[in-house]
């Protein structure tokens, strides 16, 4: 056997030495140039023989055999592994996961688990019980994957946590690549299609559109935009041969190009048919700056439709006399959860994070939201109009933006709604605002709870800003309230209160307040 402290390279390397040390006294272009006697050539390769013999017998004793240059059992390394496919990719939920370890495991000590236990089926790749095959029927949505092992000797593998999201078994997935051609099937990842749109027009629900990493321009101008297909989801953050997913490393951008359009400019369009199974995640979204445009420019108009927004970076454009929208919402009650929300510039108008009007029920949840830049009017995060909205709004980072006004949230009677669990900013406007309760009608409404209320800049600067005496909050618990020099609390349109003891129950209709401070 081999000294226990050699290194399992030189043990190979040692051995391929002697192989063609041998070999090569034996090949007929040596045997020519040597120019050997026939006893000679005999005595050399006896000579050989004997000399490889001597080097070989104080590393391999008397047991020269396969197991000798498997890796020692004293091996103290920690093992490591392989995983395909990689962490943090989209799976289908029959999908089986292979793990190539770098040393030979104890299959008795492997625990797996995606959503619930997987099966471990062993092989061998290098070493015996290097590898495992793991299946299950595993749930569908975002899953954690924890494994855990041992290799022979006892060494434990460093825990491997990660997550996979996991999509029906039936999915039809399509491929979509700027190295691509529409003229492809975009049904592999040697074929996919070039643009969004055919891949969209290709599929057949429930499916898929896996989107790698570039660039991929629309085009208003030509009603060149993404139509969404219910069921029929976009996913980007795709290396460019699909083998990996991170929407950190691979940036998957759709940008409206239009700069000629009279009318208004939209990058993703989102109508009644589309309901919350039809997901956009993972991808940069970028509204026109569209100068010519004489309505506004949306990044993401959600027109009564409810898709599942989730993880994406959504930017509007830049415009001169319009509204710059990053998400419109209009009678629809999408999910918009973990994405970054920036409205635009709008230098004669207005700019929105997300715009809410005509009953809509969104949910806002954790996600960064800033309401851009207005420098002749009002930039706004979230926008909440008077028409009966309620959504949710919850745990969010929010930044008013800048402009004449900027509003963390601003909200009006008869919109209700919840917020709870935000830190709040309204940010550096002239005149900001951490939370406006415009009047709207008469009657209180909006819970607000747990929230962090502050102003980051500004001449004219408040936290809570109650525009008219006719509607306060329905509750105003637990906020922690710092930073606005202009009131911390704006009672009815007309008082400034600094004092929490006033603001715990001593406001005009907020008797039962409690918890602030």
């Amino acid at each position: 056997m081999f000294p226990e402290d050699l290194p399992y390279y030189m043990q190979r390397l040692i051995l391929i030495f002697l192989i063609i040390f041998n070999q090569c006294l034996y090949n007929p272009i040596v045997k020519e140039v040597l120019d050997l006697e026939k006893d000679a050539k005999r005595n050399k390769s006896l000579n050989s023989f004997l000399i490889n013999a001597t080097l070989a017998l104080p590393f391999f004793g008397s047991d020269i055999s396969a197991s000798s240059i498997e890796p020692s059992s004293s091996d103290s390394s920690t093992p490591t592994a392989e995983i395909t496919p990689s962490l943090g990719n989209i799976i289908l939920s029959n999908t089986s996961i292979k793990v190539v370890f770098s040393k030979s495991m104890d299959p008795s000590s492997l625990s797996a688990t995606l959503g619930t236990n997987l099966t471990a089926s062993w092989s061998k790749t290098l070493l015996s019980d290097d590898t495992v095959t793991l299946s299950a029927t595993i749930p569908i949505g975002t899953n954690s994957f924890i494994l855990n092992a041992k290799d022979v000797n006892g060494k434990d593998l460093t825990e491997i946590k990660g997550t996979y999201i996991v999509l029906s078994s039936n999915t039809n997935v399509l491929y979509v690549s700027p190295l691509g051609s529409d003229s492809n099937s975009g049904t592999s990842p040697t074929l996919p299609k070039l643009t969004i749109p055919s891949a969209i027009s290709s599929a057949t629900a429930p499916a898929a559109i896996f989107i790698s990493s570039g660039d991929y321009n629309m085009n208003s101008n030509l009603s060149f935009i993404i139509n969404l297909v219910d069921k029929v989801s976009l996913y980007g953050g795709f290396s460019q041969d699909f083998s990996s997913r991170n929407i950190s490393t691979y940036t998957s951008k759709i940008s409206d190009v239009a700069t000629s359009v009279i009318g208004s400019t939209v990058t993703v369009y989102s109508d009644a048919t589309i309901t919350s199974a039809t997901i956009v995640d993972g991808l940069t979204i970028v509204g026109s700056s569209n100068t010519n445009a004489s309505v506004n420019s949306y990044a993401i108009f959600c027109n009564v439709g409810n898709p599942t927004i989730s993880n994406n970076t959504i930017q509007a454009g830049s415009v001169s006399t319009q509204g710059a929208i990053a998400i419109q919402i209009n009678g629809a009650s999408p999910t918009i959860s973990g994405n970054t929300i920036s409205g635009g510039i709008s230098t004669g108008s207005n700019s929105f994070g997300i715009f809410i009007q005509n009953i809509s029920a969104p949910s806002i949840i954790n996600n960064q939201v800033s309401g851009g830049s207005a420098p002749s009017g009002s930039a706004h995060a979230i926008y909440n109009g008077p028409q009966a909205n309620t959504p949710t709004i919850s745990g969010n980072t929010i930044y008013g933006g800048s402009g004449a006004i900027s509003y963390g949230l601003n909200t009006s009677h008869p919109s209700d709604f919840n917020l709870s669990n935000n830190t709040i900013d309204g940010g550096i406007g002239t005149n900001s605002y951490a939370i406006y309760h415009g009047n709207g009608g008469s009657g209180n409404v909006g819970s607000y709870q747990n929230n962090t209320l502050f102003t980051s800049g500004g001449t004219n600067r408040y936290c809570l800003y109650e525009a008219g005496a006719i509607s306060s909050p329905i509750s105003f618990n637990n906020n922690h309230i710092f930073d606005c020099p202009s009131a911390y609390y704006y009672d009815q349109g007309t008082t400034a209160i600094f004092s929490f003891v006033t603001i715990n129950g001593g406001t005009t209709n907020g008797s039962s307040y409690i918890g602030n401070y």
